[in-house]
């Protein structure tokens, strides 16, 4: 049985939570048939429930009677499988795990993962591979620590500016490479995960007007970041002093100042420092 087949189940009762792994056919039976009042009600709980693969953090949850609610998605991946187990997603400190009320193809697929009910596991090991991908603006990209990141932006093939999915933060995503999981256990049978990492993350704001994004560009995009290359840079430092210049027209004055800079009778020097700029120079600018 895949990860991505389970169903997480939380039972709240008066506050205290049990949590459970369900099949689908199991979810439908205990769960579905016997609260909806109608086909139309369990249409509705059908389409809700399968929208929760397409979107994280997406619960379908519905209310019984006594103060009783319940809420259920489809796993995400081994990552969100073991926060579901440590009891992340619980908002209740009294919460439980209830092995008697889940399916029993979902505890054989924990065994067979090394994983046990309370989280923890037997020591479960991944492979990882570097997959061809080409990045694209907009597209949501899996992170192995169970987050998304949409590509706001594509500085060159591999450093990206990226947003959280959930939280709305910024980041730079240095060096990112888009790998294939797979377990180190022969009779695991399920299919690859696919998702991210990168080398280095520089964690910005999630409000864009603290964020300097024409920098951003500078420092990241290409060719500002390639190795072994040569670049051109104009360091053009400032000197200014103001001199009061007797004369009829402004004109006069701007001339009879060309003449004092020309001839030395005006020197800048350190004291008439302003500042200092580092200016990209194109070849086509030269």
């Amino acid at each position: 049985m895949q990860v991505s087949e389970m169903i997480l189940f939380i039972r709240n009762d008066k506050g205290a939570e049990t949590n459970m792994l369900l099949t689908y056919k199991d979810f439908m039976d205990k769960w579905v048939f016997p609260f909806a009042e109608n086909n139309g009600e369990i249409a509705k709980m059908t389409e809700e429930i399968f929208s929760s693969r397409r979107k994280e953090n997406e619960w379908q949850e519905w209310y019984g009677t006594g103060n009783k609610s319940y809420y259920a998605r489809f796993c995400s991946g081994i990552n969100e499988l073991q926060c579901f187990l440590l009891g992340t997603h619980n908002d209740s400190k009294e919460w439980g795990f209830d092995e008697a009320e889940s399916s029993r193809e979902c505890l054989e697929a924990l065994k067979t993962r090394n994983m046990r009910t309370d989280g923890s596991s037997y020591g479960l090991n991944y492979h990882y591979e570097k997959a061809e991908k080409e990045f694209e603006q907009g597209e949501i990209l899996h992170n192995f620590n169970g987050t998304d990141y949409r590509v706001v932006e594509k500085y060159s093939k591999n450093n990206l500016l990226l947003m959280n999915e959930s939280n709305g933060n910024f980041l730079v995503g240095i060096n990112t490479v888009f790998y294939c999981r797979t377990p180190m256990n022969e009779n695991i049978i399920e299919e690859a995960e696919y998702g991210i990492e990168w080398g280095h993350g520089v964690y910005l704001s999630s409000t864009p007007s603290e964020i300097d994004f024409v920098g951003l560009r500078t420092e990241y995009c290409e060719p500002y970041r390639q190795k072994g290359s040569t670049f051109s840079i104009e360091i053009r430092e400032v000197l200014s002093k103001v001199e009061d210049i007797p004369a009829d027209t402004l004109g006069d004055a701007i001339d009879r100042a060309m003449e004092m800079y020309k001839h030395s009778e005006v020197v800048l020097d350190e004291q008439d420092y302003k500042g200092v700029a580092y200016i990209p120079v194109s070849k086509n600018s030269r």
